[in-house]
């Protein structure tokens, strides 16, 4: 007899909301096993998602609680004796059968899989079983296909009934808009306060003004800016694709009243941007700044060979400056040659305007926006102590005194990050794998806009059960903060997708870039580092810094081991975990040596071979063993099974 393990799962938000699908789901399982009392014990095991898909495969993601009972397979907690029951296969996966290995591992690790739609019992020892499960998760893949194809079409069809008929497309709509038996209608009190903001606007009050005079707590000058530049007050809808849709909406704003709104507007951030004032130029030292730059010279090189008084931002503001050319200083041809060269280097064209040597002038950070709390994940900021060090500190703790991740001397992370960075192969790395750039876009895209129409439902739901004097239940706190962050990552992948760009090469010279002054070097690994690392979290753990770096290309990842001790900084272990041909290899190095190599067969963990560097014992290696058991691999190991290395 089989001790039963039962699997539902629902997808769509409302689903989750009516309980129906579970219900239903719950019910067919239930008596599946009633009726089958001879083959299973009564000790049964309910395993439940809801609101997570199988055709992006979040299902099996480490979050989800299909990806937990996956992970505890891993781990030998189920194996022979168990039987996983669902009501469809499709509740499992449906990725196309020629990439589908959920299953197949279920299956390898002596599981058996009940299928009650279809009667299929899949078994490690019955190929035949094997060839219909293809066919079966084939079928619920091309249905998923044309649930996608359905669904472009379907916000086609609504955004044309809203420029014929004025039909809602959305229930996510604009502050001055509610739904009226599906129709828009426009809140008076909201129109006349947004015309008055176009009106004072146009008369000549600033933002801060405007906001003073209504007088309202919930808006900022950022709110006014805003709406000066909502083209929604037109009428128009913008699609993802940027595609501006007009009539969609009902006009608030004459387009007269827009247009010379928008026309100030610009014109006060043209005086906000205004170029800085001329600088007087030394014939002498503009030709020195350029000879040296031609040459090779960086400019944090240069500006210890010219008079004082000048910072590496003037000196590229004087590369870029075209009246060094109209003043005969420096002719056409050399300027055309070495300004290639600066935008080939990764130099913007314009340049801040700044005149004086200013702590801005230094390149403090290299991993903006990607160097986050491993604790909290949140985002980081870098502060100096009284002898100007430089020290990392989680903003959730220095702010909302919410995370007690400690701080820690930056320097003591950029060497080490950059000298792994700079081992990789990523002409290789970023190419493994990759499929069509624009499916890819589309069904991101597709993926973004479900996720913001269910990220809106959980706030309504939540918005109703507040205004009836009810708490929100954590289910729906929960549901909304892990779709939010769902939204947060499709943006990020989505805006690096878009990103048309070489690989880079990283083949910078390492000092040069440790350089804060080298404003020029430091801003081109600065670009090209946000191109291939997705995120870099740390933590710490008893005079140790923990590093983890993530690539966009998610068959690598590296974790450094940084000694935080008082005169420490050194890396005291290399991590490195590699998935290629269906294995996942875990390398650790010692003072860049490999000590530890574990090469593990991913769809069969029980095949796995260990290598040891001879100075090395099993004792020794202990802790390793122990990061494996993290990762869901518990090895005994005798002496027997190692290949040492020389």
């Amino acid at each position: 007899m089989y001790r039963p393990i039962c699997y539902e799962r629902v997808s769509s938000f409302d689903q989750v909301l009516s309980g129906s699908g579970l219900d239903d789901q719950r019910s067919i399982i239930e008596q599946f096993l009633d009726d089958n009392p001879e083959n299973f014990t009564k000790n049964r095991i309910y395993i439940t998602d809801e609101g997570v898909s199988a055709f992006k495969n979040a299902n099996i993601s480490a979050e989800s609680n299909l990806g937990k009972f996956l992970q505890d397979v891993r781990g030998r907690k189920y194996g022979k004796g168990d039987a996983l029951i669902v009501t469809s296969l499709d509740r499992l996966s449906r990725r196309s059968s020629w990439s589908e290995n959920t299953i197949q591992f279920i299956v390898t690790s002596d599981i058996v899989i009940y299928d009650i739609s279809t009667g299929l019992v899949l078994k490690k020892d019955d190929n035949f079983s094997k060839i219909l499960m293809e066919i079966i998760l084939q079928r619920s893949h091309n249905e998923s296909l044309m649930k996608s194809v359905r669904a472009k079409v379907a916000w086609q069809n609504k955004i044309n009934k809203a420029v014929a008929n004025g039909d809602v497309v959305t229930s996510r709509m604009p502050f001055w808009l509610e739904n009226v038996d599906g129709k828009y209608s426009v809140i008076k009190e909201q129109a006349e306060l947004i015309v008055n903001c176009f009106n004072w606007y146009v008369k000549g009050l600033s933002t801060g003004e405007i906001i003073k005079k209504l007088n309202k707590p919930k808006w900022h000058m950022v709110t006014v800016s805003r709406l000066i530049r909502d083209r929604r007050l037109l009428g128009e809808h913008k699609r993802s694709n940027d595609e501006a849709v007009p009539n969609v909406y009902p006009i608030i704003v004459d387009s007269d009243l827009f247009v010379t709104a928008n026309r100030m507007m610009d014109s006060v951030m043209i005086q906000k941007k205004k170029p800085a004032e001329k600088m007087e130029y030394v014939p002498e030292v503009v030709e020195k700044i350029f000879q040296l730059y031609d040459t090779g010279v960086g400019t944090g090189a240069i500006v210890k060979q010219i008079p004082s008084g000048w910072s590496t931002v003037n000196v590229l503001r004087v590369l870029r400056d075209k009246d060094v050319v109209e003043q005969r200083i420096i002719d056409n041809l050399t300027f055309e040659r070495v300004n290639l060269k600066l935008s080939k280097n990764g130099v913007a064209n314009r340049i801040r305007k700044d005149i004086k040597i200013a702590a801005d002038d230094y390149i403090t950070n290299l991993f903006p926006r990607i160097l986050k709390c491993g604790c909290c994940n949140g985002n980081i900021a870098i502060h100096y102590n009284h002898v100007r060090a430089k020290y990392v500190i989680c903003r959730n703790r220095e702010e909302k005194k919410s995370c007690n991740a400690k701080s820690f001397q930056y320097i003591r992370i950029e060497e080490n990050i950059l000298k792994v960075v700079k081992n990789v192969d990523f002409q290789k790395l970023m190419n493994e794998g990759r499929a069509d750039k624009s499916s890819i876009l589309d069904s991101l895209r597709i993926e973004l806009s479900s996720l913001r129409e269910e990220e809106k439902l959980y706030q309504e739901k939540i918005a109703e059960r507040k205004a009836a004097g009810k708490k929100a239940s954590i289910a729906f706190m929960e549901g909304l903060t892990d779709v939010q962050d769902r939204i947060d990552e499709l943006e990020d992948r989505l805006s690096h997708e878009q990103v048309e760009s070489e690989i880079p090469a990283f083949d910078f010279n390492l000092y040069d870039v440790l350089d804060p002054t080298n404003v020029e070097l430091r801003a081109k690994v600065r670009k090209e580092l946000r191109l291939v690392l997705s995120s870099v979290k740390y933590i710490l753990d008893d005079k140790r810094i923990f590093i983890s770096l993530k690539y966009f290309n998610e068959v690598l990842s590296h974790l450094i081991v940084i000694n935080n001790k008082r005169f420490g900084g050194e890396v005291l272990q290399e991590i490195s975990i590699t998935e290629k041909n269906g294995e996942r290899i875990y390398d650790i190095k010692e003072l860049g040596k490999t000590v530890f190599r574990v090469v593990v067969t991913i769809d069969a963990y029980d095949m796995w071979t260990l290598s040891l560097s001879r100075d090395k014992t099993v004792e020794a290696v202990g802790p390793y063993l122990d990061l494996l058991k993290r990762e869901n691999l518990d090895l005994v190991v005798n002496e027997d099974q190692i290949e040492w290395i020389d």
